[in-house]
């Protein structure tokens, strides 16, 4: 079918690293872009970063659970007339898998993980989270974080006893308050929706990111680099600033097309919505 508009598409690069510190141990993060396949069901761009929660294999099983099952529940849905609800199920199908996992093994009991993702369509940016993996939108000089931490920390800073400087080195900052665990009978994911202006960059990333380096550097790096060369050097600073967690993002920045139809689902590396 062709689509007589102005077509969007975003230009993505992602990467993950083991991060400095745990050299030789599992990467407990996992990252998916899903882009249309020509082969099947047209869908938009769905971005995800899992942070896996759990000693060495726990973490790294969970986290690529979840984005499994996100990936599966998104591409089957059949034409969704709610993104955020779609989302939401993708969290509850990936907080199903895990309990199973962790049912199965009772040395997997412990295991866990954190989401985060978006999908942009027809004009707007749908984000859940659960735990403290972030989505942002930099927008002009602006950085605009669309996710909202579920952390003990961010609760804090919202009732004012602690500031957001206060909050990066405090001794509790990684306590989450919700999660997708195998032994969580319920999980509450955030969700939430963002108006997507024209030269938008959008950015996930896992607290190795934004934890360790200030939100300056992202935004200097996603705005000022392409997708593909900012993942890396956001990595590599993350690295150089002793690297003392699992590093993961997506960059994606919006293209705008003067193509007036589209028959036909895009290749990889660029989605249209």
């Amino acid at each position: 079918m062709s689509i007589r508009q102005e077509q969007i598409q975003f230009e993505i690069g992602f990467a993950t690293d083991v991060g400095r510190k745990r050299s030789g141990e599992p990467n407990q993060d996992a990252l998916e872009v899903v882009l249309p396949d020509s082969r099947g069901r047209w869908h938009p761009p769905l971005l995800i970063v899992a942070d896996g929660l759990g000693k060495h294999m726990g973490g790294a099983l969970a986290s690529k659970l979840v984005v499994q099952a996100f990936k599966q529940e998104f591409v089957s849905a059949a034409h969704p007339a709610d993104y955020l609800s779609l989302m939401e199920r993708c969290a509850q199908k990936a907080h199903q898998a895990v309990r199973m996992q962790g049912a199965k093994d009772e040395k997997l009991a412990n295991m866990g993980s954190t989401v985060v993702s978006a999908t942009p369509f027809q004009g707007m940016l749908y984000v859940l989270n659960v735990g403290d993996s972030r989505a942002y939108i930099l927008r002009g000089e602006k950085m605009i974080q669309v996710s909202q931490d579920q952390s003990w920390v961010a609760m804090q800073v919202k009732a004012g006893i602690l500031t957001e400087q206060e909050a990066r080195t405090h001794p509790s900052r990684n306590r989450l308050n919700m999660a997708i665990t195998a032994r969580r009978h319920e999980i509450k994911p955030h969700l939430a929706k963002e108006k997507l202006e024209r030269d938008d960059i959008v950015v996930l990333c896992s607290d190795g990111l934004w934890g360790v380096i200030p939100e300056t550097l992202i935004w200097a790096a996603a705005s000022e680099l392409p997708p593909k060369v900012a993942v890396k050097k956001l990595v590599s600073l993350a690295n150089r600033s002793q690297g003392p967690d699992n590093i993961s993002v997506i960059v994606a920045r919006q293209v705008a097309s003067d193509h007036k139809t589209a028959s036909k689902p895009p290749g990889r590396g660029s989605a249209e919505f």
